[in-house]
C-alpha cells in the first residue's frame, strides 16, 4: 500500500486532520505528501504504521530502517537517551509499552505509543511540555489522557453564552460545596461539548494542575486523580475554557502551579515576557480571564475596601453578597498579598 493511501486510510478510520498528521510527524506538507521522502515514510511508520513495536519483526515496514536516527549509531545514543526520559516502567505496568524492549526497540515503542515520527513531531505537537523540567513525562500524562477520548468527525463550535452561563454556576455553587464539584463540572462541561478527564499522574515529575488540548476537534481538559484545593481547581478550570474561547483551535495548555506559572503573573516582567514569547501572551489572557470570571474587578475591590481580610465574619459576608464560594475570596485576597499563605481561613478551602 503506498504511503498516500495509508494516510487517507488513517485520516477517515481516526478522523485525523493533515495539520495533526504533520505536526505529529514533524514533517513538511511536501515532504510527507508530495514527494514521500524516505524519512517521512519512516516516521508515518513510526507513528501509525505495524502494531509490531519491535524494528528487528519480519513483518513490520521496512522504511523504519530506513530512518537517519536508525542508520547512525551515535544520534540512535541520543535519541535513546531521550526516549529514556519517558516513565518507560509506569508505561510498561500499564501495558502501553512491551516488557523488555532495549535500542530500537524501545525507540519504536515509545514512538508508536506516543504517535510520533520524530522529536520534531514530540516538540511540534506537545509543545507545551517544553516549558517544564519534565516535558517527557507530561506529555505521557497527556497522551493517556488523549486515549480516553475519540475524535469527532464533524467540527466543533463552542457555545460561549452557554459555556460562561455554566462557568458562573460553578463559581456560585456555595450551597452544594460539600458536593463532588468534579462530578459537577464534568456534567457542565459535556454539555458544553468539552470533555472532561482524569488521569493518575507519574511519580517521575511533580503533579501538573490541569492541561487543555484538543483532540482532533473536540477540546479536552484533563487534571489529575490527585485532590487539590477547590479555588485551585476552579482557577485553573477557568484558566482552560479561556484558551477555548479567546484563541483559535490547537492551542495547547499546561499548568504546573505556582513554581512554573509564578513568572507569568509577575507584572514587573509582564513586558519583557509579551516582547520575548507570543506564547506568554496567550497564558496571561487565559489567566486573566479565569481571574476576572472567579471575581471581577469590582468585586476584588469592594473586597479589599473593607481591611478586615482576617475575620471569618468578613468572607461569610462577601462570600453571601457575591454569591461566590468562600475559598476564591481567601485564594484571592492570598494572590495580592492581603493575607498570608498560612492562615485559619484556609479551612474555607474544600479538597476536591
Amino acid at each position: 500500500m503506498s504511503l498516500k493511501e495509508s494516510i487517507k486510510q488513517l485520516q477517515k478510520r481516526e478522523h485525523i486532520t493533515q495539520d495533526e498528521l504533520l505536526r505529529r510527524l514533524g514533517c513538511s506538507r511536501s515532504g510527507l505528501m508530495d514527494h514521500a521522502t524516505t524519512d517521512a515514510q519512516a516516521a508515518f511508520q513510526l507513528a501509525f504504521g505495524s502494531d509490531s513495536s519491535r524494528i528487528s519483526d519480519k513483518d513490520n515496514l521496512e522504511s523504519i530502517s530506513k530512518a537517519a536516527f536508525f542508520k547512525d549509531k551515535e544520534n540512535l545514543e541520543k535519541i535513546l537517551m531521550w526516549v529514556r526520559k519517558f516513565p518507560i516502567r509506569a508505561l510498561q505496568k500499564k501495558g502501553h509499552i512491551p516488557e523488555n524492549v532495549k535500542d530500537a526497540d524501545l525507540v519504536c515503542a515509545v514512538f508508536k505509543f506516543m504517535q510520533i515520527g520524530s522529536i520534531a513531531g514530540f516538540e511540534n505537537y506537545y509543545g507545551a511540555t517544553l516549558q517544564s523540567a519534565n516535558p517527557q513525562t507530561y506529555a505521557a500524562w497527556i497522551r493517556l489522557g488523549e486515549l480516553q477520548v475519540k475524535r469527532l468527525a464533524t467540527d466543533y463550535t463552542p457555545d460561549r453564552k452557554a459555556i460562561i452561563s455554566n462557568l458562573n454556576f460553578l463559581r456560585t455553587n456555595v450551597f452544594l460545596s460539600n458536593q463532588s464539584i468534579r462530578k459537577i463540572a464534568r456534567e457542565v462541561l459535556n454539555n458544553c461539548g468539552i470533555e472532561y478527564v482524569e488521569v493518575e499522574p507519574f511519580l517521575t515529575a511533580p503533579t501538573p494542575v490541569c492541561a487543555f488540548y484538543w483532540r482532533g476537534s473536540r477540546p479536552v481538559i484533563q487534571f489529575p486523580t490527585t485532590k487539590m484545593e477547590d479555588s485551585k481547581f476552579l482557577e485553573a478550570l477557568f484558566h482552560a475554557v479561556g484558551h477555548l474561547l479567546l484563541h483559535p483551535k490547537h492551542t495547547s495548555c499546561l499548568q504546573l502551579g505556582a513554581f512554573s506559572q509564578q513568572a507569568l503573573l509577575q507584572p514587573a516582567q509582564t513586558p519583557e515576557l509579551l516582547a520575548a514569547r507570543p506564547e506568554d501572551i496567550l497564558e496571561l489572557e487565559a489567566s486573566h480571564f479565569a481571574q476576572d470570571l472567579l471575581l471581577s474587578e469590582a468585586e476584588e475591590c469592594e473586597l479589599i475596601c473593607c481591611g478586615r481580610f482576617n475575620e471569618r465574619r468578613c468572607i461569610e459576608h462577601f462570600s453571601g453578597v457575591f454569591h461566590v464560594r468562600p475559598s476564591i475570596l481567601v485564594e484571592r485576597l492570598q494572590q495580592q498579598g492581603k493575607l498570608r499563605r498560612r492562615t485559619l481561613l484556609n479551612d474555607f478551602k474544600i479538597a476536591v
